[in-house]
């Protein structure tokens, strides 16, 4: 799925309203966030190198550092090992169980974002065992490659991610994060058009 349907899907399983809940949300949104965070930093250092989009999407991407660094902040043992031991700071009790349970709500975002990537990538998949293996699962379904359905599941996910705004505009009445929502609505334009006239026909 696209980057902003990742924050979303976590957001509406894992947020809650209310000041008090500030920190379980910033763990949520960076949770759903974080397993893309070194795709954008090799997209932006792309751009101070001035390396064509096609050499980054078709190379970068597909070999050392970068498949590495990506595959690694994807690892299903990576965020298990995370979570196991914050059930340690859960029950010590206190101030550290307050910690323990932002872990948890994190890992469990960054979980629900490599589980729907695993279920949308046929040859552009990740390592999701990594480091204890190299393996990568290649779907039947692709989330933006019309060969294997992309058109179909781009629609598809459109209407979930509005859909999810939706839901979230509802539960927040914070001016700042309804923006947010709108500018996550558009994305749902923008992005394909930057993949469809900018990455296509360069």
């Amino acid at each position: 799925m696209n980057t902003q349907s990742h924050i979303l899907l976590a957001s509406a399983l894992f947020t809650r309203s209310g000041v008090g809940n500030r920190a379980r949300n910033i763990a949520a949104i960076s949770g759903g966030f974080l397993p893309d965070l070194p795709i954008f930093i090799m997209f932006a250092w792309s751009k101070i190198q001035g390396v064509p989009e096609k050499v980054v999407w078709e190379t970068w991407y597909f070999a050392p550092p970068w498949q590495t660094i990506v595959d690694a902040s994807h690892s299903i043992p990576i965020y298990w090992l995370i979570i196991m031991a914050s059930v340690f700071l859960v029950k010590s009790g206190g101030k550290n169980s307050d910690y323990g349970v932002v872990l948890v709500i994190f890992s469990l975002s960054a979980l629900t974002h490599i589980a729907g990537d695993f279920f949308l990538h046929v040859v552009d998949g990740h390592a999701h065992f990594w480091p204890l293996s190299d393996w990568r699962f290649s779907s039947p379904v692709s989330y933006w490659d019309p060969r294997y359905y992309g058109q179909y599941f781009s629609v598809f996910e459109m209407i979930a991610g509005i859909s999810l705004c939706v839901l979230l505009f509802r539960r927040f009445e914070g001016r700042f994060v309804r923006v947010i929502l709108a500018l996550a609505m558009i994305s749902y334009i923008l992005v394909p058009a930057y993949f469809m006239f900018i990455v296509k026909h360069h």
